[in-house]
């Protein structure tokens, strides 16, 4: 239950801080939307990665970009409000792909290329999903204090 809490504790800090969840600190770190874009973006690619890592036998995964997303300015136009419900539904989604897979399967080992190139279980796939949202979850509650400070 630990990426449904973690999502639903960034829903509600976005719902709660519609004005503030968008200001940057400072240059090098995101803003609390770019962060939940981010985890919600995490938990999409990782869903889909299950799906083809049960299909295919050796999938080519592509990296995400988290960098680049930010910095080609998608998420500029995310409010708070709509990146809460993509959360939301997002870890709706990735919640039934999981309670579907047969856990068997969890031990099937894919080619993942971060943090670096290795062959990876489709449950550590699961396991990086929760270190995201706990993570970023995290740099979210300490913007918040600076902001609040």
């Amino acid at each position: 239950m630990r990426v449904p809490d973690g999502c639903q504790a960034i829903v509600s800090l976005l719902e709660a801080e519609p004005v503030r969840s968008v200001e940057r600190l400072s240059p090098e770190r995101w803003s609390m939307v770019e962060y939940a874009a981010h985890v919600r973006d995490v938990i999409l690619s990782v869903r889909d990665r299950l799906v083809i890592g049960i299909v295919e036998d050796d999938p080519g995964f592509k990296p995400m970009f988290r960098e680049e997303r930010v910095d080609l300015g998608l998420y500029a136009a995310d409010s708070s409000a709509e990146v809460a419900r993509k959360v939301g539904a997002a870890s709706a989604m990735l919640g039934r792909l999981f309670a579907g897979i047969d856990p068997a399967l969890l031990g099937r080992t894919v080619p993942y290329g971060f943090p670096d190139p290795i062959r990876r279980t489709l449950l550590w796939m699961g396991q990086q999903v929760v270190h995201e949202v706990e993570h970023h979850l995290g740099d979210m509650q300490h913007d918040l204090r600076l902001l609040s400070a």
